[in-house]
């Protein structure tokens, strides 16, 4: 099966998942990745590290596991 789709987003858009949801009932809950924020005008050692965060969510995703998600 895999995984169809996913979401990405910064902790403070978090929560939007379960407004989203609202509008497009399923079945199974959209996977979500929710990296540390922002992501823009950021140093590159920090941009670096939001790379590294998503691909090891992604990674966790394709391997039927939960993405590690900062706490929000």
């Amino acid at each position: 099966m895999g995984v169809a789709g996913f979401a990405v987003l910064t902790q403070p858009f978090g929560p939007q998942i379960d407004r989203c949801m609202t509008y497009q009932p399923s079945d199974k809950a959209l996977p979500a990745i929710i990296i540390d924020h922002p992501t823009q005008m950021v140093e590159d050692d920090v941009l670096r590290q939001r790379a590294e965060q998503l691909a090891d969510a992604i990674q966790r995703l394709l391997n039927d596991e939960e993405p590690e998600n900062p706490q929000q």
